[in-house]
Parts: structure tokens; sequence; C-alpha cells
């Protein structure tokens, strides 16, 4: 231990207590987990969407709706782990709502592209 604080002085960073370490672990894992069954709900939509041919139209509409607790629990990772690494709230709050509105509409075009072409894309 005290051969990680020399070394973090060293290098400039200031050592962390090991309650606020785990902490910053747990919430990274927090957003792991969220992140990746957020990402696994909106994949199985657009599955759905591809397996029952449904309109991009009808699907962009109904893909609005879905998948909103698995959103809600990576929002709120996303803004504790971003909060923690000194990003201010508002800043966090614009960047994951960004980033969730871009990748809704990746995955909202995968499935428009499949309708289009039968195509799955990759």
């Amino acid at each position: 231990m005290v051969r990680a604080s020399l070394l973090s002085l060293a290098l400039g960073a200031a050592p962390q207590p090991a309650v606020a370490q785990e902490a910053a672990n747990a919430d990274q894992r927090a957003f792991s987990v969220a992140a990746n069954t957020f990402a696994g709900c909106l994949r199985a939509a657009v599955e759905l969407g591809m397996r029952v041919r449904m309109q991009p139209e009808t699907f962009e509409a109904e893909f609005a709706s879905m998948c909103l607790p698995q959103e809600a629990a990576f929002r709120d990772a996303a803004l504790r782990v971003a909060v923690a690494g000194g990003q201010s709230s508002e800043r966090a709050r614009q960047e994951i709502n960004d980033n969730i509105a871009n990748g809704r509409r990746i995955f909202a075009a995968d499935q428009a592209t499949y309708f289009r072409t039968g195509k799955v894309p990759r």
C-alpha cells in the first residue's frame, strides 16, 4: 500500500483512500453491468423488429418506449461515474442523453436496413 501511494505521488496523482477507491470500482462495475444490460435490451428489441419484419416507422415509434428501465439504470450509473470523474452533472447529463439518443438511432437504423435489404447488419 505504501509503495502504491508513493508511486501515485511520484506520478502526480493524489492518493485515494481505500474506501473511495472501492466505491469508484463499485460504480464502474455497476456502470458496466448497466451498459451491457441496456445494450442487450436494445439488441433484443431490434432482433424482434427484424423477426416480425416490422415497418421501420412502426418499429421506431414502439422502440422509443422499449428498454426504459434499463435506460434509467444506465443513465444513473453513467452519471455517478462521470461526476466522480470530475465532470459537472449538467455536462454529464447532456453527454449521456446524446449517447443514448445516438445509440437508439443506430439500433433503429439496423432494423430499417434489415427491413429494406433482408440482410442482418454487422
